[in-house]
């Protein structure tokens, strides 16, 4: 992973894969949540859910 990125599993109802990356601006890390995840949970911009991350080491 670059740039800081850490691989996680992600669960929110669904559970996938995928990168966390550091936003310096919040000291805080993103979470993109995949397109197919977002109609299966019924998602949209702007919306707060609650998520499990857990760290996958390599």
């Amino acid at each position: 992973m670059g740039f800081g990125s850490l691989r996680v599993r992600a669960t929110i109802g669904s559970t996938w894969t995928n990168s966390i990356s550091p936003d310096s601006a919040w000291t805080s890390y993103l979470l993109p949540i995949k397109r197919a995840i977002r109609p299966t949970e019924d998602f949209d911009a702007g919306d707060i859910a609650t998520v499990t991350v857990e760290l996958i080491y390599l």
